[in-house]
C-alpha cells in the first residue's frame, strides 16, 4: 500500500514538474556570471600585503581589470534586455570558493598564500569556463554567446598562465 501511495505521489510531483516553466538560459547566465565575477574581485583584492610574487601580482591585476570590465558589460547587457544581473546563491555556481577557503586565504602569506590563491582562482576560472560552455550549448542571445566565447578563451588562457606560475612556486 505504501509503495502504491509513493508511486502516485511521485507521478503527481513529476507531472507538476512537466508544467514548470523552463528557465531562461540568457537570464540564468547573466544572473550567475555577475556574482561569479564579483567573487573573483574579492579574491584579487586579497593579494596586497601578502608578500605575493610580482608574477602573481601581475596576474591578479590582469584578472581584476578584466573582471571589472566584464561585470560592467554583463550589467549593461542585463539592463538592455530586462534580465536580472544577480544575485544568485553561490553554491549553485561552479568554481565558487567556499567561505572556509576564503577565511584560510585571509590568514596566509608568501608561497602558502600564493599556492592556495592560485588553486582557488584556477578552480574559479574553470567554473566560469564551464558556465560559459553550458550557456553556449543552450543560450540564444548572439551578444551573450560572443561574451561566453570570449570568456572561454580568455579564462582558459589565464588558467594556463596560473598553472605555469603555480609550477614555478612549487619549485621554489
Amino acid at each position: 500500500m505504501l509503495r502504491v501511495l509513493a508511486a502516485v505521489l511521485l507521478a503527481a510531483v513529476l507531472a507538476g514538474c512537466a508544467d514548470a516553466p523552463v528557465a531562461n538560459p540568457d537570464a540564468g547566465f547573466v544572473a550567475a556570471m555577475v556574482p561569479h565575477h564579483e567573487q573573483a574581485l574579492e579574491l584579487t583584492a586579497m593579494i596586497g600585503g601578502r608578500g605575493a610574487s610580482p608574477g602573481l601580482e601581475a596576474v591578479a591585476l590582469r584578472i581584476d581589470r578584466a573582471q571589472v570590465e566584464e561585470i560592467g558589460q554583463m550589467q549593461g547587457l542585463a539592463l538592455s534586455r530586462g534580465l536580472p544581473a544577480g544575485p544568485m546563491e553561490h553554491h549553485h555556481m561552479p568554481g565558487m570558493a567556499d567561505p572556509g577557503t576564503l577565511q584560510t586565504l585571509s590568514t596566509l602569506r608568501g608561497p602558502a598564500f600564493e599556492r592556495l590563491w592560485l588553486d582557488t582562482m584556477i578552480r574559479h576560472h574553470e567554473g566560469a569556463v564551464t558556465m560559459a560552455n553550458d550557456y553556449l550549448a543552450a543560450g540564444t542571445d548572439d551578444t551573450l554567446r560572443r561574451f561566453a566565447q570570449v570568456t572561454v578563451a580568455s579564462q582558459s588562457s589565464e588558467i594556463s598562465t596560473m598553472d605555469r606560475l603555480r609550477t614555478s612556486i612549487a619549485g621554489s
